[in-house]
């Protein structure tokens, strides 16, 4: 099975070139302020695509997903085929997917909580037989380094992860950590596609599992 992952397009997914396969990925922030022309807009681009399945969760950016406008975004995403994730999980092929927009606090976007006990409520909602995590947040220390220097991820998620051990854990939202690394049992993949002036610059990551 094919996977392809992309995160943090900010309504630029016009420029994107995915090719095909099984399952295509967006860890969030498709828009830049979520609103529903912009969240229909990317549905459609989404339900266009030639993989068979399309999981997306929401980022920061995606209010429309948090506020009064939610069962209307989300019904933009059902009507194009969309999968979409909040705090919960689908098998494809044999292979248990769980997604969260949840984040530690950052500004005043959506889908933010406080770190600590809010944080840990939402990580111990991941089944331990979770294959592919697909959350916004990066876990602390793993490609969530800003320019500044301040690692900005989730200690509470990295406590998760290094529990459930998925096989992959993708993510966002950091857009100048762009990468993957594989540490213990699990391949950890920045999917940002923008880098950190908002311009194209990373490619889709493609992993064949």
């Amino acid at each position: 099975m094919q996977l392809t992952f992309i995160s943090d397009t900010h309504g630029k997914h016009p420029f994107l070139k995915l090719g095909q396969g099984d399952v295509l990925v967006h860890c969030g922030d498709f828009s830049t302020i979520g609103e529903l022309e912009e969240v229909e807009d990317f549905a459609v681009f989404m339900g266009k695509q030639k993989f068979q399945h399309k999981i997306v969760i929401a980022g920061n950016h995606d209010w429309s997903f948090e506020d009064d406008r939610r069962l209307e975004a989300e019904a933009l995403f059902s009507k194009n085929g969309v999968i979409y994730l909040n705090d919960s999980g689908i098998e494809i092929n044999g292979y248990y997917f769980w997604g969260s927009p949840i984040q530690p606090v950052f500004c005043h976007w959506a889908f933010n909580r406080s770190r600590g006990k809010e944080l840990q409520e939402h990580w111990r909602k991941i089944p331990h037989y979770t294959d592919i995590l697909i959350t916004h947040t990066p876990p602390y220390g793993i490609l969530d380094l800003c320019y500044d220097g301040e690692q900005v991820g989730c200690e509470a998620l990295l406590t998760a992860v290094e529990q459930i051990k998925p096989r992959i854990h993708a993510f966002g939202h950091i857009h100048e950590s762009y990468g993957i690394l594989e540490q213990g049992e699990t391949l950890f993949i920045n999917a940002c596609s923008l880098n950190e002036d908002y311009q194209f610059k990373n490619p889709p990551i493609k992993i064949e599992l």
